[in-house]
């Protein structure tokens, strides 16, 4: 019979065994009686060619008469070094007790491995590596399995769920294939049928990475590789997820470590890094006004054969407009429609409030304080922008021959047209500078805040600005129409003998301001009013850009955001200081200003003629200070305390001697350019009540340009000395005004 035939042969008869009980109590009794065994059947048994485990195969070995039940030894289970070798190992009794015993270590063993509620090593179920080598199977099998996990995955031993209850588990434990069957040694050494287990608690480390995946047997170094794998997916979705939203660069690159390149309507520029900040000096926003242009309405740069190729750089300061300096001295050129912009960053993703720096002494020219800061740009977050306009008659020159030379028959005002174009440049390439479009504030400062509050009555110009910020403005606006003022000018076109507009646009530029009247360039903001002097505005009702007064337009602008039709009437605040007419001229007018020279000065003034003196000494002392502050009310303070109170309703503060005295002016002085000093930081902050002033403005502007409204009330009387506090009674101005003097004199520019 072949080998095959008796594995069938056993496998069959195995089938058919007594019960396991049975089973156990036959080994037993034959392991009990293997002992009284005699060396002649030992030697007998030797000497047979078939050997024992033939003649149990066969059911021919019996014990006492009776017979005993062949067991099934696979092939497999016997160890063949060469053919049979002897067995030198000791036979092992297994009675009963060692059995229950066995069985029950086995089973504490696999109940203390089981599972309880949420295991430690759970959140494998989880890992992707187990799911993608899962091997589906039948549902059948699924249900059958009770080895496989959540991922239908046979885990390895340590991580398997045992039924306490098992028979294949008993089974195991006592047909275990080293048991010595009930016959003497006959030379063959039994092993056991499946490899040597590992110890409790550990698994198999040396099986390569291809057999564990196979078996379901995972080490510690898996599930670290596994973590590794889920945290390299986790940041590479990461990854495409923020560069799917990534946009271009949010700042733009440097050349060379300081220059920076923009674009514009009308080509790129390059600006250069200093203190912080990047400077764009003197980008042109309008068709030089020069020649042909002389004397017209400034013209965008909206044609490709006015603008310039390649990158235009823009490093340095370019020229001021020709202008009259306090001293009569002439600075400037005539092609000067520039503008210069100080920003912390030239990039898109978060745009900052544009500060836009209208300034000028007097309507005739004078360096304003109103210049950029690269410092409080930097720290307060905001984009400043400076735009040069034409002054003095290149500027507002009305004239019949100037007005005749074009349709519609208009002229002056060609500043304000200036403006309009430079706030039209900037609503459509701030953005490329970092700057918001929406919101653009209007800092105009003495006739630079003159020009700005009659931007704000200019139709083309209301959507171009958010809201504005007026420092010591003029309330003297124009009320002659055009007509009035051509003949008003017609000693200027005696005086340059000219006939007609080629005629004043040959004439060299110093030339033509040299024979400016000198009557026109008066500013009576540092002086007592008298009667009879004479009143000059450069502003005019062309028609075009100042259609109807100021006040009026003013009035329509607030009914009509009262009705809801228009939103036009932008938030404002007017602002000046308690000693704006200040000046180093008055000051050393005299040596001293005793109180009869005080008292004298105001005599001779409209106050004199008017027998008020006494009345007015009584809310002023007779030293300089009380007649500066004289002054100040009647020519700035309370005509704008009329305006600000009685007809727009609008907040307005003024600046005390207590906080932005001392220094240059003098002890308890606050000069006309305190504020916007202490605002754009180049105020003399020496003392600690000077610093603190210097942080109330700006903490008042930079709130306004922010949020759009003064840190408090949106309406009343501010003073500011070292804290914004309120100034409700003005007993001074109640007089002036009531007198007729206010604002009757209120300086015109």
């Amino acid at each position: 019979m072949s080998s095959m035939d008796i594995h069938k042969v056993g496998y069959e008869e195995d089938n058919k065994t007594l019960d396991k009980k049975q089973i156990e109590d036959e080994e037993k009794e034959v392991m009990l009686k293997a002992d009284s065994y005699n060396a002649e059947t030992v030697a007998e048994l030797q000497t047979e060619t078939e050997g024992p485990v033939k003649a149990a195969l066969s059911g021919d070995v019996t014990e006492q008469g009776r017979e005993v039940k062949p067991k099934f030894i696979p092939i497999g289970a016997i160890k063949m070094p060469g053919f049979f070798t002897r067995n030198t190992e000791k036979n092992k009794v297994w009675d009963e007790e060692t059995v229950i015993e066995k069985e029950t270590e086995i089973q504490k063993t696999e109940e203390s491995v089981k599972p309880k509620g949420h295991h430690k090593l759970q959140f494998l179920h989880s890992c992707p590596l187990p799911s993608f080598l899962h091997n589906s199977k039948s549902n059948n099998d699924d249900a059958n399995d009770s080895r496989k996990g959540l991922f239908n995955l046979r885990y390895a031993k340590i991580f398997q769920k045992h039924p306490a209850n098992s028979a294949e588990a008993a089974l195991a434990s006592m047909e275990t294939l080293d048991d010595k069957l009930d016959t003497p040694n006959d030379g063959m050494e039994t092993v056991k049928l499946e490899t040597e287990e590992p110890e409790d608690g550990k698994v198999a480390t040396k099986l390569p990475l291809k057999e564990r995946i196979r078996q379901r047997k995972f080490i510690t170094d898996d599930i670290l590789v596994c973590g590794i794998a889920l945290l390299v997916l986790l940041v590479v979705i990461i990854g495409i997820i923020i560069g799917a939203h990534a946009g271009p660069p949010t700042e733009r690159p440097l050349r060379l470590g300081r220059y920076v390149t923009t674009p514009t309507g009308c080509g790129p520029v390059e600006g250069i890094l200093e203190e912080g900040v990047y400077n764009f000096y003197s980008i042109p926003y309008a068709v030089p006004p020069v020649e042909d242009k002389r004397f017209t309405y400034a013209q965008p740069l909206n044609d490709i054969s006015l603008c310039w190729n390649g990158t235009l750089k823009v490093h340095k300061p370019g020229p001021l407009c020709s202008q009259f300096l306090e001293n009569g001295s002439i600075v400037g050129e005539e092609d000067c429609l520039t503008l210069d912009i100080v920003t912390p960053h030239v990039r898109y993703d978060s745009p900052w409030p544009v500060v836009v720096l209208i300034g000028a002494n007097s309507l005739s020219g004078g360096i304003s304080p109103a210049q950029p800061s690269a410092l409080y740009a930097r720290t307060k977050e905001v984009v400043f922008v400076r735009p040069n306009f034409r002054l003095g008659p290149l500027g507002f020159l009305a004239l019949d021959i100037l007005s005749n030379a074009r349709y519609p028959a208009i002229s002056g005002n060609y500043a304000l047209s200036d403006l309009v174009t430079a706030l039209q440049w900037v609503h459509y390439n701030i953005k490329n500078f970092g700057g918001d479009p929406s919101s653009v504030i209007l800092l105009g400062h003495r006739a630079g805040a003159t020009l700005t509050a009659a931007l704000t009555t200019v139709p083309q110009a209301q959507k171009l600005y958010s809201r504005v910020w007026l420092s010591s403005p003029s309330v003297i606006f124009p009320g002659e129409p055009l007509e009035q003022s051509q003949k008003n000018n017609e000693q200027f076109k005696k005086i340059t003998k000219c006939s007609d507009v080629d005629c004043l646009r040959r004439k060299p530029i110093l030339d033509l301001l040299s024979l400016t009247p000198d009557i026109w360039f008066g500013n009576n903001i540092d002086t007592l009013p008298t009667s009879g002097e004479f009143q000059r505005s450069w502003l005019v009702l062309d028609g075009n850009f100042m259609r109807i007064h100021a006040y009026e337009s003013w009035e329509n602008q607030k009914r009509a955001k009262q009705l809801g039709k228009e939103k036009v009437f932008k938030p404002m605040v007017f602002s000046t200081t308690q000693h704006s007419s200040h000046s180093d001229l008055l000051k050393k007018k005299y040596l001293n200003w005793p109180s009869e020279i005080v008292e004298k000065y105001v005599n001779d003034s409209v106050i004199g003629e008017k027998n008020l003196t006494n009345a007015v000494f009584s809310h002023f002392n007779k030293t300089y200070e009380g007649l500066v502050e004289l002054v100040s009310n009647i020519r700035t303070l309370c005509p704008l305390v009329t305006l600000a109170r009685f007809r727009l309703e609008v907040p307005m503060y003024v600046v005390l001697g207590s906080g932005a005295g001392g220094g240059a002016a003098g002890s308890g002085i606050a000069g006309i350019n305190s504020d916007v000093e202490a605002i754009l930081g180049s105020f003399d902050s020496e003392m600690p009540e000077q610093r603190r002033f210097m942080a109330a403005m700006q903490q008042l502007f930079y709130h306004y340009v922010w949020h759009g409204h003064l840190p408090g009330p949106d309406s009343g009387l501010l003073s500011v000395g070292q804290d914004p506090l309120p100034l409700p009674k003005l007993p001074a101005c109640d007089l002036l005004i009531r007198e007729d003097i206010v604002p009757r004199y209120a300086h015109i520019d």
